[in-house]
């Protein structure tokens, strides 16, 4: 049976990775930098998904510091750099986008996170190999729930919108994935806050990626 999807585009954290505790530990090596009050993961993780600068301002307004967002960005980017190797892809990854490439299935991944940490973390994760591109939140003009990444993507592999497929765990996801007429699928583990994932309208919510491979219908 061919797969129903061209391309199959991958948000990282929260999705392929479990990044919590590493991103936690960037926000509070920051925070401390300033002698600033420190956060507990889940409290920072209700702050990820629009970037690294959305959560520096976020940390900084719950912190009480009124310091310039530019001042503090530095520190944060050499202390994500330190720690963002630490995190851990979760069950089924790996076999999900072996499995898709074996299938003639193009993937890609589209975060948030500044594209010079992407390729290192996935590198080390071994799931590398099995990624074609790799959009960041720094690689164009506009980040998700922008639909230009996703967008970008398509026309770069020449498959059209609504034969590519997002996968995702938050609203930018969903978001970005409505604007650009893309069919969405949730996970339903990951950092999606108050995302009400059964009523998102995904031809999806999966509890493990390796659900992907079973795909015979668009949504």
């Amino acid at each position: 049976m061919t797969y129903p999807y061209g391309l199959v585009i991958f948000d990282l954290d929260g999705t392929l990775v479990d990044s919590a505790a590493d991103i936690a530990e960037a926000v509070n090596r920051t925070l401390r930098d300033w002698s600033l009050p420190t956060f507990t993961t889940d409290q920072v993780i209700a702050w990820v998904g629009e970037g690294s600068r959305v959560l520096m301002r976020r940390a900084l307004d719950a912190a009480g510091g009124m310091m310039e967002l530019d001042a503090v960005m530095p520190g944060f980017l050499v202390h994500y750099g330190d720690t963002a190797l630490g995190a851990h892809a979760y069950d089924g990854v790996a076999d999900a986008l072996a499995g898709l490439r074996a299938r003639g299935v193009h993937v890609a991944v589209c975060t948030n996170k500044n594209e010079a940490f992407v390729a290192p973390l996935l590198d080390a994760l071994g799931l590398g190999v099995h990624v074609e591109a790799i959009v960041g939140g720094d690689t164009l003009a506009e980040r998700k729930p922008s639909a230009l990444p996703l967008l970008h993507l398509a026309h770069r592999f020449g498959v059209a919108a609504e034969a590519c497929l997002m996968v995702g765990d938050s609203e930018s996801d969903l978001l970005a994935a409505r604007a650009a007429g893309m069919p969405v699928v949730l996970v339903s583990y990951g950092y999606h806050h108050a995302l009400d994932l059964a009523g998102a309208g995904a031809v999806a919510v999966v509890d493990d990626l390796r659900a992907l491979l079973a795909l015979d219908t668009r949504g």
